[in-house]
């Protein structure tokens, strides 16, 4: 065995041993608002909150955020209502939320109280009681300062535990030098965006946190402690094990890209059977006696565009059948959404190039076509059907039809910033 690989086996069991630290860890650490208490971060915590503060403005950097103020408004609505009075009384954590445009299956809480949640876990949830089963379980980590008794298990036992040392626990080979400063981290496998940055930048609380997670029994509190919050607002406890499996299902069809801790198969069945165990015994009798909400009109709402867009993010991975079941889901709810109908051309176009006979290709340019032209008829001002109608017109040497779709892409967006070339485009269909 090399030194190269002698070092990184090393890393790996530090990380091993790191993960069953927290299995141990004291439960020394009240949790906010406890016992009608003010809440005073102590010295260790207050340096916490400041690298929380520091990893997400770097982490910020180099993802991309989901720009929708009414679903982050919606969203904090729902962290309002899931917030213990106890903890609101204490002058506790203030939770924020910031959806990021990734279509892996992940939601991660900073002990700073800002929550992290992919535009693809929005796009899988099936109802409202679902998502607040995991913002509860987010949530939990944050009040009951899991983060903090974290840090102080591996500190007191002097383990190593690095971003890292996590990615070479997942076979994943991490840039030195300027590779990794710029956020292009990563080398031996294919990851998204955020977990890119995530281990590339060396975010230490942000991988523990969206990655690994705290531990067998802190996890099992957050568990806990989710689900009572969806009880105490009325909720669905039962969707709380569905949801895991509907993760489940999804995390072993989405590859290797589901690196995160709710795409991680052996972490889930923990969710699921830990969720069911409550079921069984806490929160019995809740289910005998009270009529509980699933989901709401206004989850429905929030959620279309959401599960439009992240599909468009699904096709960029090349993953075309989660691609179409949540384009299929938004045309349900919105069946003349034209952007809906517009990706679904991108499907059928990118589905056309990896075709290996010409009558599939030929079928599926067409469909793309169809679909194309039918966003264009849908929202007439909307440019990029007409830029995509272009190319594949030129691509099928139909000149007249090609110089029409450019021309009415570049009346549309005249500004865009590939003009000039559709206009050389243009010129080279004139001869």
């Amino acid at each position: 065995m090399g030194v190269g690989r002698c070092v990184r086996g090393a890393i790996v069991w530090l990380v091993i041993g790191a993960m069953l630290v927290p299995a141990c860890a004291s439960r020394s650490v009240p949790p906010i608002g406890a016992a009608g208490q003010p809440f005073h971060p102590e010295a260790d915590e207050r340096a916490l909150w400041t690298r929380a503060e520091q990893e997400g403005e770097t982490l910020l950097k180099r993802v991309t955020v989901y720009d929708d103020p009414l679903l982050e408004a919606y969203l904090a609505k729902i962290g309002d209502s899931l917030t213990p009075e106890s903890v609101r009384r204490s002058g506790g954590v203030a939770f924020t939320f910031t959806v990021l445009r990734d279509p892996t299956l992940n939601a991660f809480a900073m002990p700073n109280g800002r929550i992290y949640v992919h535009t693809g876990l929005l796009a899988r949830v099936e109802n409202e009681a679902q998502l607040f089963a995991v913002l509860g379980h987010e949530m939990t980590h944050v009040v009951n300062r899991h983060a903090l008794s974290f840090q102080r298990a591996v500190q007191s036992q002097q383990i190593l535990y690095t971003a890292p040392g996590i990615a070479a626990s997942l076979g994943i080979a991490v840039a030195a030098g300027s590779g990794a400063q710029a956020g292009d981290g990563i080398g031996a496998a294919v990851l998204s965006q955020t977990a890119n940055a995530v281990l590339g930048l060396g975010l230490q609380l942000t991988a523990i946190a969206a990655i690994n997670g705290y531990g067998a029994d802190l996890e099992r509190s957050a568990d806990a402690g989710g689900l009572e919050k969806m009880v105490a607002v009325g909720y669905d406890v039962r969707e709380a094990p569905r949801v895991f499996e509907v993760f489940q299902k999804e995390a072993r069809a989405g590859g290797s890209l589901e690196a995160f801790f709710f795409g991680n198969h052996a972490r889930l069945q923990e969710r699921i059977d830990n969720a069911n165990e409550l079921l069984r015994t806490t929160h019995a009798r809740v289910l005998e006696t009270q009529t509980l909400t699933r989901s709401t009109e206004e989850f429905q709402v929030r959620m279309r565009t959401v599960v439009r867009d992240n599909a468009y993010e699904e096709l960029r991975a090349g993953r075309f059948a989660q691609a179409k079941a949540q384009l299929d889901r938004a045309l349900r709810f919105t069946p003349g959404d034209s952007i809906a109908h517009l990706y679904y051309g991108e499907l059928y176009r990118l589905q056309a190039q990896r075709a290996r006979a010409a009558a599939d290709r030929d079928a599926l340019a067409k469909k793309a076509l169809d679909e194309y032209e039918l966003a264009a008829r849908l929202d007439p001002g909307l440019p990029d059907p007409h830029r995509q109608l272009g190319f594949l017109y030129y691509q099928q040497r139909d000149a007249t039809k090609a110089k029409e779709a450019f021309g009415k892409y570049l009346a549309l967006k005249p500004d865009a910033p590939d003009a000039i070339r559709v206009r050389e485009y243009m010129v080279e269909l004139e001869r």
